[in-house]
């Protein structure tokens, strides 16, 4: 189930609820009063949306050195996705997590290899 949190300004809860980390471990996870969004409390944070469309122009500029284009209408496309599924949410989305969708989402609208997509995040 995927929930939209696209406007929400999460509060925390002063309740916390004891959730399992990515390593298995139990830990207190604050959440969210308004939307029910759990807090990404791991080291991995996520980033705003501006780091992506730096990420999108320093590619652009390599493409272009290449003679590929990458046209401002597939990089409005790429960001509106990014938001729309809600990545560019950092109270509940890992880094982690936000660079695996930016690949796949980049990889939609711009046939380039994965690995050139990741040395540009």
């Amino acid at each position: 189930m995927k929930i939209n949190m696209e406007y929400c300004l999460h509060e925390n809860s002063p309740k916390k609820d004891w959730l399992p980390m990515k390593n298995g471990v139990l830990r207190l996870h604050p959440h969210c009063k308004k939307c029910g969004a759990v807090k990404d409390t791991s080291s991995d944070a996520g980033k705003k949306l501006g780091y992506f469309v730096n990420s999108l122009y320093k590619l652009k500029l390599y493409l272009d050195s290449r003679g590929y284009k990458l046209s401002q209408a597939q990089i409005r496309l790429i960001l509106m996705e990014f938001e729309k599924e809600g990545y560019a949410d950092i109270y509940s989305v890992s880094f982690s997590h936000q660079k695996e969708a930016f690949v796949k989402i980049v990889r939609k609208y711009v046939k380039v290899s994965e690995d050139v997509i990741r040395d540009f995040i």
